[in-house]
């Protein structure tokens, strides 16, 4: 099996890092590329942001896909995940709605906790709403802290996502953590051991639910069709 990642950020800082990430989820028999856009902003944490980003994935996925089995698009407001579902005949697979399906199993009382300011937990919110999740969502919550800054600090990070979690634990009774930025990969392990509440990996679940699709040859959107 094949992977193409796209991290929708004009720059490639992060590509062999998540590559790294994207490869310890994945199984033994799949290869991941990840690729970033040639162009647009730094990270994605504003409507503006999004907003750009979206026709430079689906341009790059055009030009990239072929010879791989399933995209994914590493952010988790899954730009234009949905509109590639609609122009590729492969599994196209975003970290939030991967997350999502899979804290449904795990649990019932689901908190999201993501990085930055309230344009991020709105935006979140829009997505937990068009996917039909809203009264699984318990909470959106937030640690002050920006994508571009996730790395100086991680231990510091984590505490700041343990703290957030114990609080949907107590105040929601929240049975599943879903880490709401993909900045947050590979932190997932540390906030369940210290929580003892699941924990999920956006980039993870991503990657985990893309193998899955392809292994049961479950492809391309069936409006297609």
């Amino acid at each position: 099996m094949r992977i193409l990642v796209i991290n929708p950020v004009g720059h490639s800082t992060w590509d062999k890092q998540d590559e790294e990430i994207c490869k310890n989820f994945a199984s033994s028999e799949t290869e991941v590329k990840v690729v970033s856009l040639p162009r647009g902003p730094a990270s994605v944490e504003t409507p503006e942001a999004h907003a750009e980003v979206i026709p430079l994935v689906l341009d790059v996925a055009r030009r990239n896909h072929e010879g791989f089995d399933a995209v994914v698009v590493n952010c988790f407001l899954d730009p234009g995940v949905d509109l590639l579902k609609g122009v590729l005949s492969k599994p196209v697979v975003g970290p939030c709605e991967a997350s999502l399906s899979l804290a449904t199993i795990a649990g019932t009382r689901v908190s999201i906790i993501t990085v930055g300011g309230a344009d991020g937990d709105w935006m979140i919110e829009e997505r937990v709403k068009q996917l039909g999740l809203g009264d699984k969502v318990t909470s959106v919550r937030g640690i002050p802290v920006r994508v571009l800054d996730i790395d100086k600090d991680r231990a510091a990070v984590v505490n700041n996502l343990v703290r957030e979690a114990e609080k949907a634990k107590k105040e929601e009774k929240a049975d599943v953590i879903v880490l709401g930025c993909t900045g947050l990969a590979g932190l997932a392990e540390d906030v369940q051991r210290r929580t003892g509440v699941f924990t999920i990996d956006p980039t993870g679940a991503a990657i985990k639910v893309a193998e899955a699709l392809i292994k049961l040859k479950i492809t391309g959107f069936p409006y297609r069709r």
